[in-house]
């Protein structure tokens, strides 16, 4: 697909790489940015051929939050208003498959927040992040009052979303926020290891399950959630690719899956005006 905002590419191995491409505005989001993030992340959820998707940034930032030359996201080209789409984005929390942030440079504002969505997040050991809303007299978006709590606890989320101070990708680790810090020119290449892990040697459908399963444990009790856990595990097992794991294990070869995710009954489906 041709977009002005991004790039999406077919990188080999059942990858989507999906680049935010505003980097003379340092991927700064506007309201055709959001628009085609969620045309771009619909399509990857339902193309069948796409295993794992990685996001990052072009040029040195991942994405330095919304675009502020006009207001709290400028919109350039569309008469729609910041709220009508922040509440109809499709995020990486949305897709059945994998998604995975490598965040080459500074996640500010929206880029932080939209990245708390992906499942993995890789950063750059100088990677300059905040949630600096509050000190702009706004609060956090995309869920950060959500996502942020139960990514790295209550203690860290009230700490950053309050005060809105910076860190960098080394303290982003350590407070759990993030999953791995690398050099700068490594993070695209980690983060595209990771999904080709995911990609070979994963079951296609048993990941979307458990997507789903994680999704829906954060505000599921412990009873309600096994009982479905088990109810799933039991789905599964009698699934092919159940069996085909197994024999793959004992014979020492690759899977060959025939799972498939795009027809995962659990999830919601997403908008099909976007696709």
């Amino acid at each position: 697909m041709d977009y002005e905002n991004l790039r999406l590419q077919d990188v080999g191995d059942g990858i989507a790489l999906l680049t935010l491409n505003r980097p003379h505005r340092r991927n700064g989001w506007t309201i055709p940015m959001v628009e085609e993030t969620t045309d771009a992340l619909s399509r990857c959820d339902a193309d069948g051929t796409v295993r794992a998707v990685v996001v990052t940034g072009a040029g040195d930032s991942f994405s330095v939050g919304a675009d502020l030359t006009s207001g709290p996201i400028s919109s350039p080209g569309s008469d729609q208003q910041p709220a009508d789409v922040l509440r109809t984005i499709v995020t990486p929390r949305d897709v059945r498959k994998p998604v995975i942030a490598a965040l080459n440079g500074d996640a500010v504002g929206m880029g932080l927040t939209f990245s708390l969505t992906c499942d993995i997040r890789v950063v750059a050991r100088d990677a300059r992040l905040a949630a600096p809303m509050t000190r702009l007299g706004v609060i956090p978006e995309m869920g950060a009052h959500w996502t942020l709590p139960r990514i790295a606890g209550w203690a860290v989320a009230s700490d950053l979303l309050l005060t809105g101070r910076r860190i960098d990708g080394e303290e982003a680790v350590r407070l759990g926020v993030c999953g791995e810090a690398v050099d700068r020119a490594d993070v695209l290449d980690r983060a595209l290891e990771i999904a080709r892990d995911l990609a070979r040697n994963t079951a296609p459908r048993a990941v979307a399950v458990t997507k789903y399963l994680l999704r829906k444990a954060a505000d599921t009790g412990f009873a309600e959630l096994r009982a479905e856990e088990t109810d799933l595990f039991t789905r599964v097992a009698l699934e092919p690719d159940a069996p085909e794991g197994v024999a793959a294990f004992l014979e020492k070869r690759p899977a060959r899956w025939t799972g498939d995710p795009t027809t995962e009954p659990t999830w919601p489906a997403l908008p099909s005006e976007v696709l």
